[in-house]
C-alpha cells in the first residue's frame, strides 16, 4: 500500500477572524441542542470548548452540551450509551472499536447523504475508503491522520554520534545506540516506554516488518508462525536485557503514562516510539520556553523487511448518532469542525494532523497552529505507510494478553521466547475461537 478536564471553566476566548462557517455547507436555521462527547487531556479539551464557541457564535440558535473526559472513563461509558440508546448526538469514536460496533447494529447517521451540508471529498481518501465506509455508506469523519515515527532528543543524543538527518535506522542501530547510552552513564537509557508500548511499536512492529502479514487473520487463525513471533518478543526482551529500556521495576509505576517518568521529564532518556498523536503532547515533546527537546525521527525498521510497519490510521473517527433530531445540524456541525479554517486555528494539533488536506496545508501555513514535528511524521507516514491492521491484530483483548506477555517477559518470567510464543498463540486462539 503506497498512500498512504479534568473540568474547568474556559476563560477568556479570543474573537477569531470571521471565516467561512461551513465548508461548502449551509447554515442551520433552526434552533436546536446537540450532545456532543470526546475524550483527550486539559488541551484537548481547552481546544474543543473554544471550537465550539466560535461554532456558536455563528450559530446562535444552536447550542451545544460538551462532555468529555480522560479515555479510560469514555471507553467505558460509550458502548453502553450507545446500545442502551442515551448515547450523544455527536461523538468520538475510537477506531479499534468500530468493527465490533457496527455488527451490534445500524447506530449512526449516513453523513453520504448530506453532500448539501458536508463536502466529504476532500478527506484523504485512503482513511476515508479504508476506515469510514460500511456498505458503501460514509458513516463516520476522520478527525485527524496518525502515522507512526519516534521523537529523539537531538541534542542528548549527539554525544553518541547519533544524526537525526540519517535516512535508515535499524533495530540493530537502536540497541547499539542504546548500549552507548547506558555504558556512559548507568542512570541513563535511550528509550522510554511501558508494556503496552512495547508490544505496539517493538514486537507488533518488528513482527509486521518481518513477515509483511497480520498477526492474526480474518479468520481468527493465526497469521505467523511460532518461530517468526517468538523472533518478535526476542526484540522486546533483549531491549530489556541490554537495557535499552529502564527497568520494568522502575518504569512500571508509570504504564499508560510513560511520558511522566520523571526520568524522562528530566531528559535522562532521549527517544520514544509511538503514533502521530502521541507527539503532540507537550511531555513528549519536553517543551521549555518555547523550544522543543525532541524532534521527529524514523521508525526503526528491520533490514530486508516486508513491510515498513508504518500503520497510518485515523486518530479519532467521529460520528453523527442516527437518532439525532434535526440530523442537519448534526452534520453541520461537523462541517464547521472538520472543514472550517475558523476550527482549524481552535483545534491546532489537539487531534493530531488534519484528514483533510486543504486545512491541513491552511493550518501549516500558520506558525504555532500545528506542531512542527508530528506534520513531518505524517507526511514520512503517508509516504511509507504499511498494511492496514485487521480488526482481530489490533483487538483489546488480543492487545491485553501481550501486554501480560510482555510484563512477564521483562521480568524474566519465560526460559526462552518460543515459549512465549506458544503462550500467546494458545491465547489468541482462545480468544478468536479459530482452530
Amino acid at each position: 500500500m503506497k498512500r498512504r478536564m479534568s473540568s474547568f471553566i474556559l476563560m477568556g476566548i479570543m474573537a477569531l477572524t470571521a471565516l467561512p462557517l461551513f465548508g461548502g455547507g449551509s447554515k442551520a436555521s433552526e434552533n436546536a441542542n446537540l450532545r456532543v462527547s470526546w475524550w483527550g487531556g486539559d488541551a484537548r479539551h481547552e481546544a474543543m470548548l473554544k471550537m465550539i464557541a466560535a461554532f456558536e457564535t455563528k450559530n446562535p440558535g444552536i447550542h451545544i452540551e460538551p462532555e468529555y473526559s480522560a479515555f479510560a472513563q469514555y471507553r467505558d461509558k460509550f458502548t453502553i450509551q450507545l446500545t442502551s440508546g442515551s448515547a450523544p448526538d455527536v461523538m468520538a469514536v475510537d477506531q479499534p472499536w468500530v468493527s465490533s460496533i457496527v455488527k451490534q447494529g445500524d447506530f449512526f447517521l449516513t453523513l453520504s447523504d448530506y453532500g448539501d451540508i458536508i463536502d466529504l471529498k476532500g478527506f484523504d481518501s485512503f482513511l476515508m475508503d479504508t476506515y469510514c465506509v460500511f456498505d458503501g455508506k460514509t458513516k463516520f469523519i476522520p478527525g485527524g491522520v496518525n502515522g507512526m515515527g519516534s521523537l529523539v532528543d537531538t541534542k542528548a543524543l549527539a554525544a553518541f554520534g547519533f544524526d537525526v538527518n540519517a535516512k535508515t535506522f535499524s533495530w540493530s542501530d537502536m540497541i547499539a545506540l542504546g548500549e552507548k547510552v547506558h555504558n556512559a552513564s548507568s542512570k541513563h537509557y535511550l528509550a522510554v516506554v511501558d508494556t503496552k508500548q512495547a508490544f505496539l511499536y517493538y514486537t507488533h512492529v518488528y513482527l509486521r516488518q518481518l513477515t509483511g502479514r497480520p498477526l492474526i487473520n480474518d479468520d481468527g487463525t493465526v497469521g505467523v508462525s511460532r518461530e517468526e513471533l517468538a523472533q518478535a518478543l526476542e526484540l522486546t526482551r533483549s531491549m530489556y536485557e541490554k537495557q535499552v529500556f529502564q527497568p520494568i521495576e522502575q518504569s512500571g509505576a508509570y504504564n499508560n503514562t510513560m511520558t511522566q517518568n520523571p526520568l524522562w521529564l528530566e531528559r535522562g532518556m532521549f527517544m520514544l516510539l509511538g503514533r502521530t498523536s502521541s507527539m503532540t503532547d507537550a511531555s513528549a515533546r519536553l517543551w521549555k520556553d518555547g523550544i522543543a527537546a525532541t524532534t521527529n525521527f524514523l521508525l526503526p525498521r528491520l533490514e530486508n523487511s516486508k513491510d515498513s510497519g508504518i500503520e497510518v490510521r485515523p486518530t479519532v473517527l467521529f460520528a453523527a448518532n442516527k437518532t439525532v433530531k434535526p440530523p442537519n445540524v448534526a452534520v453541520q456541525f461537523l462541517s464547521f469542525m472538520f472543514t472550517s479554517e475558523e476550527a482549524a486555528l481552535a483545534l491546532g494539533s489537539n487531534f493530531s494532523i488534519p484528514a483533510r488536506e486543504s486545512i491541513r496545508k491552511f493550518a501549516a501555513g500558520r506558525q504555532g497552529i500545528l506542531d512542527p514535528a508530528s506534520l513531518a511524521n505524517v507526511e514520512y507516514s503517508l509516504s511509507n505507510a504499511g498494511m492496514t491492521l485487521n480488526a482481530w491484530s489490533s483487538n483489546p483483548e488480543v492487545e491485553a494478553l501481550f501486554v501480560e506477555i510482555t510484563e512477564k517477559t521483562a521480568y524474566k518470567q519465560y526460559k526462552n521466547m518460543l515459549d512465549a510464543a506458544d503462550e500467546a498463540i494458545a491465547r489468541i486462539k482462545t480468544i478468536t475461537g479459530a482452530k
